[in-house]
């Protein structure tokens, strides 16, 4: 299929682009990125579709991004998009804003039985019966200038999304779940704050083995590499590995030498950063509560029959059950048992997901706390 695209490189290009397309009561849209090295994703090309143009953006080569800004903003046009994790944090921390309102097809699918996470090939095959080529998936989008076969995969990303969207709009009405899912989208469509750098240390693997004064030293390490990272941009693991700050906060090495021994710690990181982690370890020396252990034989047992409710309440509502409620959602819950606390229900399970689980969730809640 051969499909015609305006590949938009200067500023001037962007406002005519953007001005035709708030026209549209909706716009399809992609990006591509590369996220190789970098701790934040780096915007290689973002494509736009509506009413039969498809434009493509050259991040590389604009500069004036206030069009873009108010068109993904504009309450009068929805942005569709697949699978748009990814998208999302790009935007958030490129141009400081989540698209809203938006839609995304691949949420859309999985509440209309269309499999949890399909990929955008076969969404439009199962859809439309069409075939999208995915050769281009691996390709380096930051190097200029792009091939033509590049161009054509990007623009293909979008050419079939409002014709899927429409589609999927019109089952999801028709199953009575419209109105679900677009609470879900505009929960979605939130801004999403970046992780606090002095709870990095709670998402480490492994980090729940330390107890006392090795927990507060692994904060402070863990909170000095978020923020290197951040201001670095590069991986975390680029930076220091979770091992190495574990041993480190473990052992509580007092020298140079004595660091450079720690598990996976580079001789270039040690005199790069070694005075920087021996203040910390010095200084961040507070005993902390050890971070939450993995379940327990027994308290799995507890975990699975609130899982068992989750899948109920998702069958009887017709839908996927990691739709209704997710394990890191929960674990969350399970938490609250360990600590003795009074049930309160995550926040995603606000709105539509209450109606299906706060009181049989709360009632299995008690009942676990009792019998521990």
């Amino acid at each position: 299929m051969t499909l015609a695209y305006q590949y938009i490189d200067t500023n001037e290009g962007l406002e005519t682009a953007c001005q035709r397309l708030a026209e549209a009561p909706a716009v399809a849209l992609d990006t591509e990125f590369m996220r190789v090295d970098t701790f934040y994703p780096i915007p290689g090309l973002v494509q736009l579709a509506a009413a039969g143009e498809t434009f493509l953006i050259d991040p590389l080569a604009i500069d004036v991004w206030q069009p873009l800004q108010t068109l993904l903003t504009d309450p009068g046009t929805l942005k569709v998009m697949h699978a748009c994790s990814e998208d999302l944090e790009l935007f958030q921390h490129w141009l400081g804003l989540r698209p809203s309102p938006m839609a995304d097809t691949q949420i859309a699918a999985a509440f209309v039985d269309m499999g949890l996470s399909p990929g955008y090939q076969s969404l439009v095959r199962d859809l439309l019966g069409e075939e999208v080529d995915k050769g281009e998936t691996r390709s380096d989008w930051i190097q200029r200038p792009l091939r033509d076969s590049q161009c054509h995969y990007a623009a293909m990303d979008v050419a079939h999304l409002m014709q899927c969207y429409d589609l999927l709009a019109q089952r999801l009405q028709d199953k009575g779940v419209w109105q679900w899912y677009v609470e879900d989208m505009q929960r979605l469509a939130q801004p999403k704050p970046a992780l606090d750098p002095a709870l990095a240390y709670t998402q480490m693997k492994n980090a729940w083995r330390l107890q006392g004064k090795a927990v507060g030293r692994l904060r402070g390490l863990a909170a000095w590499r978020e923020q290197t990272a951040r201001s670095e941009n590069r991986p975390k693991n680029f930076v220091v590995k979770d091992t190495s700050l574990i041993e480190m906060a473990r052992t509580n090495p007092s020298d140079l030498n004595a660091l450079g021994l720690c598990q996976d710690v580079r001789p270039s990181s040690v005199r790069r950063y070694g005075k920087q982690w021996l203040s910390l370890l010095t200084s961040c020396s507070e005993v902390l509560p050890s971070v939450s252990q993995p379940l327990s034989k027994i308290e799995n047992k507890h975990y699975k029959q609130l899982h068992k409710i989750v899948t109920d309440q998702a069958a009887s509502a017709a839908i996927q059950v990691q739709l209704m409620g997710r394990k890191k959602e929960l674990l969350e819950v399970f938490e609250g048992i360990r600590k003795q606390q009074p049930f309160t229900l995550p926040n995603n399970w606000q709105g539509w997901r209450e109606a299906f689980l706060a009181q049989p969730i709360a009632e299995e809640y008690q009942h676990i706390q009792e019998l521990r």
